[in-house]
């Protein structure tokens, strides 16, 4: 039999198997950053990329900084359950 090579964009002219390996490779990149988001795990870069004021240039928060004032934000709000 012949082997039939996938056109897909960015995958002209390589082996299936190769094409197929880089996709896996990369759904498996972008699975990997969606758990991050999910459970907050990206929350501190995210803020590093964040936008600031000139008051909030002058420091930044380190990682264990930043999950003090998180865990803070998140527990000090009334919670209604029970």
């Amino acid at each position: 039999m012949r082997s039939v090579h996938v056109e897909t964009p960015g995958h002209v002219g390589k082996p299936p198997a190769l094409a197929f390996a880089i996709w896996i490779k990369r759904l498996a990149a972008k699975l990997w950053l969606g758990i991050r988001e999910w459970c907050g795990d990206s929350a501190y870069e995210r803020y590093l990329q964040a936008p600031r004021t000139n008051s909030e240039r002058s420091r930044l928060l380190t990682p264990a900084e930043f999950y003090v004032e998180r865990v803070n934000r998140r527990y000090s709000r009334p919670n209604r359950c029970c």
